[in-house]
């Protein structure tokens, strides 16, 4: 006997397949966006997507990394890469560690189109791909992504799924807490400073969101904040652990070297309204910062008039709008002097505040509102429009007069291309992020000799730790292309590791984060021999990796007299642009 269901008819066959297809274009409708960012992820990475790793400056992935201390941030200097690279070590034992990469960094398209999109449910379509497409590509990421901080990008590409997290419904219950901790996933994996600019965004959206469409009383407003700050600060736990456990150093010199710095004709407080002012000139993207930067000036203005007609009056987005206007002020502080004097009196009260040093990061949530702008400019333009004095309802009058249909025809044809220009803008003015943001991303592998010597280092019998040489944070190997990159030996060995993690940016050099490193900088810089300060320091092996033009024939890693500071030092392993010296001893520090 055939079944009979609830209602007390048998269940049509013809139903389910009717069903599955009325169901793909609701499927559909809500891919697209995702879908929509991983072509711009495609078009931004293009010949990067080849097997190898993308190596440039802070970007720094390895084959296989082993699992220590450091991973955790419990070794060396602040917990900058925790828990990121943990993340990306626990995927690579599943995956090659350079597809971990590829895939991480197309996720990072992917959320941002589709999350500002998301926040446009309301809108047309053209009107949310053209939020998605502004805030996927524009020099904010232009110039995160080739200064190589995946990490922040994707806190930045996860920043509007916190937002509607907030404002979707109350963070006080444990549903809308764990609906906020989800959204959060992106900045917990990206760390500290991803983190930084979610709470940004997360705790005014939490104060003055309205889930209900009335305001909340000021106790309500105050538990949400404190329910949001809360998720925060468990998210956070994964770096803030380690940077409560060991002590913090942040040289102050970094607070005038890290200021935002003009990428065009407009200033530094210009460029930052344009989401650009990188402090490190190498990374604005090609093609970015000449007159022709006067069209995206232009944009961003009319994203930003866009927001505030739109999105503000509509009381939209709750908190995005003091969000930021509170980054671009935190971004503007190392501009002037006394924005200096205060960022260097914070660091010395809690070393923490030295990720306020790095101000251009805080103009992201300004770079999500200028998106949605965008977005809800491209769907008011895109409104037909009827010329003034005509009727909706027919000819007008005169055998000879044109058709009200007509004409509102033609008037939607042309706001319509108005919305479509605003959807194409991000790509035409800003062509230096496509195909390997213009050939600076381009995938390389690790030579044979390094992995080698890491296994040679890693497997030797007596225990100690490893110095790096040049004294010096970033190397242009010949094997990368000459693009500089951070050191990668911290990554590729087991055994703690002894380097200059102090950047220099222009002509100011900083002191290394790492209290060891800090100890042996004034032997290193001085010419005498360095085997007695390194036995105590308890180094085991050096590695000079100088760059090309040293090797066999040098012996020195291109260091010329190293081996004469060396006294008693043994070669080990020696390859082009490389050497690596074994100390005499055992070590006498732990």
């Amino acid at each position: 006997m055939r079944s009979v269901s609830a209602e007390g008819t048998a269940p049509s066959p013809a139903r389910a397949p009717a069903a599955a297809t009325r169901a793909w274009p609701a499927l559909i409708a809500r891919a697209w966006p995702a879908l929509a960012g991983l072509a711009l992820g495609l078009l931004a990475l293009g010949p990067g997507l080849r097997r190898g790793f993308l190596l440039s400056y802070d970007m720094v992935i390895v084959p296989r990394q082993p699992f220590t201390g450091a991973l955790a941030g419990l070794a060396g200097g602040p917990p900058r890469a925790v828990p990121s690279d943990a993340v990306v070590v626990a995927a690579s034992r599943v995956l090659p560690a350079d597809l971990v990469q590829k895939l991480l960094l197309l996720s990072i398209f992917v959320l941002a189109c589709s999350g500002a999109a998301a926040l446009l449910a309301r809108e047309p379509w053209f009107a949310r791909l053209a939020a998605g497409v502004f805030y996927t590509w524009n020099p904010f990421v232009a110039e995160r992504l080739i200064i190589g901080q995946w990490a922040l990008l994707l806190g930045y590409a996860g920043l509007p799924w916190a937002l509607r997290a907030v404002i979707t419904g109350p963070v006080t219950s444990w549903r809308g807490a764990g609906r906020l901790g989800l959204a959060l996933l992106p900045a917990i994996v990206g760390g500290f400073a991803a983190m930084t600019i979610s709470a940004l965004v997360v705790l005014p959206a939490a104060i003055l969101a309205r889930p209900a469409g009335t305001p909340q009383p000021a106790a309500q407003r105050v538990r949400a904040g404190a329910t949001a700050l809360a998720v925060l600060a468990v998210g956070s736990l994964p770096w803030l652990i380690p940077s409560l456990l060991r002590p913090v150093y942040a040289d102050a010199a970094g607070v005038a070297a890290f200021a935002a710095r003009a990428d065009t004709p407009f200033g530094s407080l210009g460029s930052l309204l344009m989401l650009g002012g990188m402090w490190n000139a190498q990374a604005v993207p090609a093609g970015y910062g000449g007159w022709w930067s006067v069209f995206w000036l232009a944009l961003v203005l009319a994203a930003g008039a866009g927001y505030v007609a739109f999105g503000v009056r509509q009381r939209r987005w709750p908190g995005l709008g003091v969000a930021a206007v509170a980054g671009l002020v935190i971004a503007g502080l190392g501009v002037t002097v006394p924005g200096r004097d205060l960022l260097r009196a914070l660091g010395s009260l809690w070393p923490g505040f030295a990720v306020l040093r790095d101000g251009q990061q805080f103009i992201a949530p300004l770079a999500l509102a200028e998106a949605l702008g965008v977005g809800l400019l491209a769907s008011w333009a895109a409104r037909p429009r009827l010329s003034a004095g005509v009727s909706d309802h027919g000819p007008a009058s005169g055998a000879g007069g044109p058709r009200t249909g007509d004409r509102g025809r033609t008037s939607g044809r042309a706001a319509l291309a108005i919305a479509v220009a605003l959807l194409l803008a991000p790509v035409l003015l800003l062509p230096g992020l496509a195909w390997g943001a213009a050939g600076r991303l381009s995938p390389v592998w690790y030579p044979p000799e390094w992995l080698n010597a890491a296994r040679l280092i890693d497997n030797g019998r007596t225990p100690g730790k490893v110095l790096v040489l040049p004294w010096t944070a970033y190397r242009r190997p010949a094997w990368n292309g000459g693009r500089a990159l951070l050191d990668p030996w911290p990554r590729l060995l087991s055994r703690p590791v002894i380097w200059n993690d102090g950047p220099r940016v222009g002509d100011v050099q900083m002191l290394a984060d790492d209290p060891a490193a800090r100890r042996l900088d004034g032997v290193i810089a001085g010419p005498g021999p360095l085997t007695p300060a390194l036995k105590a320091a308890g180094v085991r092996f050096v590695i000079a990796d100088g760059g090309p033009g040293s090797g066999p024939a040098s012996g020195d890693g291109g260091m010329p007299g190293l081996a004469g500071r060396l006294p008693g030092a043994t070669v080990a392993a020696v390859a082009p642009g490389l050497v690596v010296y074994r100390v005499p001893g055992g070590p006498a520090a732990r």
